[in-house]
């Protein structure tokens, strides 16, 4: 077991002296590949994690985290996705003293987050990961905390704020890619409808300007970054409608929007659902027989949007691996703790995977059955 390990075990199954292991450890210099590859082997074979347990003892106290996010069961169950990576932290870190605490609230309930974030002010632990959601709320409210006390963001990243690391999407990219999505899914030339929900979150106001970026002519965000074209637009692609929605989870004001919405446009012939809640939209056209005529693309592999997929009632779904962000999230929040590295700020950035019916995986207990357990040398 790795907390049975120690380096002087294996110095003496390597036949080295302990300082050659700790430099090896360490990636210092002085030590030969050959005699590097087999204090590597040793290592893997003995599942050793040495300079975590070192430093967990120097600290001597456990590690107690908080992470912050709005309920479960919002947003067609999104937030449940999060909940499960940070679970995943939590059995991964436990070896190591580290305990997790989650902490959700009612996102459409502005006092349930203030009061939230009042006790994450009183009592950060040693640090918390939180998802950066109704920032004119969440900026102040980090302002307050003490600058010592460090957090991370999962789901995305705000203006305003000074965490050790921001874990999400190119969201502007991925509004991008879904207008393209659905101009090539949509069954004629009608107008693109984006329905935004909560546009207050960065990542969702983002999503919407690359739907309208596309819709308009621009070049494609790679395109620019490589310098392929710089002008700032050509022909309009497809006309672009941008319709607000607040909450389309409750179902008398989503009814009432969606009737309104097809109203106004009779013509449009694809829209996308900037959240999870992309289901919704395609079983209200599938009920009144008007789906064939409309494409529909949203984000999200949560169950409601996988049926509606395999059911025909959505044509694509973009992912952005919620379970993996909030993993990673509290990864490098440990990571920072344990090395005492807070040196700056750093974004992880996740790919942008499209799913159609015909590769949804088999098999789905989390949304990255293959994630990988941790490397605990990646903590050396």
């Amino acid at each position: 077991m790795a907390q049975k390990s120690t380096i002087k075990e294996i110095a003496r199954l390597a036949g080295v002296s302990i300082g050659t292991v700790d430099r090896a450890i360490h990636d210092r210099p002085e030590v030969s590949p050959d005699t590097k590859r087999r204090i590597d082997a040793i290592i893997q074979s003995l599942d050793y994690a040495p300079n975590i347990m070192a430093r967990q003892l120097a600290l001597n106290k456990p590690l107690a985290f908080r992470a912050v996010m709005p309920h479960h069961g919002q947003d067609s169950g999104y937030w449940a996705l999060c909940r499960d990576g940070i679970q995943r932290a939590a059995r991964d870190l436990a070896v190591y003293g580290v305990s997790i605490r989650i902490d959700e609230f009612d996102r459409h309930d502005a006092e349930s987050y203030q009061k939230l974030l009042a006790d994450l002010a009183a009592d950060p632990g040693d640090g918390f990961a939180i998802a950066p959601v109704a920032p004119s709320i969440l900026v102040p409210a980090l302002k307050r905390l003490s600058r010592k006390v460090p957090y991370v963001f999962f789901d995305g990243s705000i203006e305003g704020a000074e965490p050790l690391c921001s874990v999400g999407q190119d969201a502007f990219s991925g509004g991008f890619l879904a207008a393209r999505i659905l101009d090539m899914a949509s069954p004629d030339a009608g107008p693109l409808i984006a329905v935004v929900t909560h546009r207050e979150d960065r990542h969702i106001r983002l999503r919407m300007e690359g739907f309208a970026a596309y819709c308009r002519g621009d070049a494609s965000p790679a395109a620019r970054r490589a310098s392929l074209d710089r002008s700032p637009a050509g022909t309009p692609r497809r006309t672009a409608i941008v319709r607000e929605c607040y909450d389309l989870e409750d179902p008398s004001i989503r009814g009432a929007f969606f009737e309104r919405l097809f109203e106004e446009h009779p013509h449009a012939s694809g829209i996308l659902v900037t959240n999870a809640s992309g289901h919704h939209a395609g079983k209200w056209l599938a009920e009144r027989c008007l789906k064939e005529k409309h494409a529909v693309v949203c984000w999200d592999l949560v169950p409601s949007n996988v049926e509606a997929l395999i059911a025909g009632e959505v044509d694509c779904i973009l992912s952005q691996k919620p379970a993996d962000q909030a993993r990673y999230a509290m990864d490098r929040l440990f990571k920072a703790i344990v090395r005492n590295d807070r040196s700056g700020a750093e974004e992880l950035v996740m790919p942008l995977e499209i799913y159609f019916r015909e590769n949804l995986p088999a098999a789905r207990p989390s949304d990255n059955p293959r994630s990988e357990e941790y490397d605990e040398r990646e903590f050396a």
